[in-house]
């Protein structure tokens, strides 16, 4: 017998990459922990022909759909890769005007009543940046939960809006692996690539500059590390102190130095093959940048 939905857990988003005539690729699959409630909400458009006197045909077509999901709290990591903010060097969520919501994808499951799943994906959509309020605490406790509301629409690659998998249809096996990746999408296996400010073997490079990667697409926040991006003398190997940051896009990461670099000296700026975009693909080799300060 079908159960009836009873449940919500095991919400996700992905970053979409990629939507167009040669596929969709998407991201790392995250977590998003303490489900509260999900509702989706389709918007359609109608319109009927009347001729002879009457109605005789009608169309129906899908518009945009809107997704208000509830959780116990929204982690500042969440945040940054839903809406396009950044979290400093010091574990600080920064928001600028000029930030710009990622398309993502959203799936979670929902418990049946007779013990078995429903599984959802939504293809493509943008988050809004969420109220926020707060409120004293009084004598008897009033939890104050997170909420963010996101506007659906179909991808370009496919059209498809949704896709479902209920465990109580025979032909659907696909519960094990259903959050490894976004249903439907294209596999990526594209390396990414790397250009540099200053460029390699650039001269009279100004003593107070900041290094620069861009990448051409966009990269792991965890992959930004003094291990993974540094700079240092090239005479004898000793590293420059400084910080290292990451825009809302995560496509260039920044190494600001502590002091001013010294002149006329060799410097060499190191990425590593740990560094990897969305989908896992590592550069295929060191980015080795050297230049002569002024």
């Amino acid at each position: 017998m079908d159960g009836v939905k009873i449940g919500l857990d095991q919400m996700h988003y992905a970053i979409l990459t990629n939507d167009d005539a040669s596929g969709a690729t998407y991201g790392q699959v995250k977590a998003i922990p303490g489900a509260v409630t999900a509702k989706i909400q389709p918007k359609s458009n109608a319109a009927t022909l009347y001729s002879d006197d009457g109605p005789s045909d009608t169309a129906i077509s899908l518009g945009e759909v809107d997704v208000t999901i509830e959780m116990r709290n929204l982690p500042t990591q969440v945040q940054a890769d839903l809406l396009g903010h950044t979290v400093d060097g010091n574990g600080v969520l920064v928001r600028k005007t000029t930030d710009q919501a990622p398309y993502v994808a959203f799936g979670f499951r929902s418990r049946k009543s007779n013990g078995n799943y429903r599984y959802v994906w939504l293809a493509k959509g943008m988050f809004q940046v969420p109220e926020d309020d707060y409120q004293t605490e009084e004598d008897k406790p009033a939890f104050q939960t997170a909420s963010i509301v996101g506007t659906f629409v179909r991808r370009d690659y496919d059209q498809v809006w949704e896709a479902v998998g209920d465990q109580d249809d025979p032909g659907f096996t696909g519960a094990a692996t259903w959050f490894n990746t976004v249903y439907g999408a294209s596999s990526d296996t594209t390396p990414p690539t790397v250009t540099t400010t200053p460029a390699d073997a650039a001269a009279n490079v100004p003593d107070n500059s900041y290094f620069v990667w861009t990448f051409n697409e966009a990269i792991q926040a965890s992959c930004v590390t003094s291990a993974n991006f540094f700079l240092m003398k090239g005479s004898d190997g000793t590293l420059v102190n400084g910080t290292l940051s990451l825009s809302g896009d995560q496509k260039t990461v920044t190494f600001t130095p502590t002091g001013a670099l010294a002149a006329t000296t060799a410097y060499i700026a190191v990425a590593t093959t740990n560094v990897k975009d969305l989908a896992g693909n590592a550069l295929a080799a060191n980015s080795v940048t050297n230049f002569t300060t002024a």
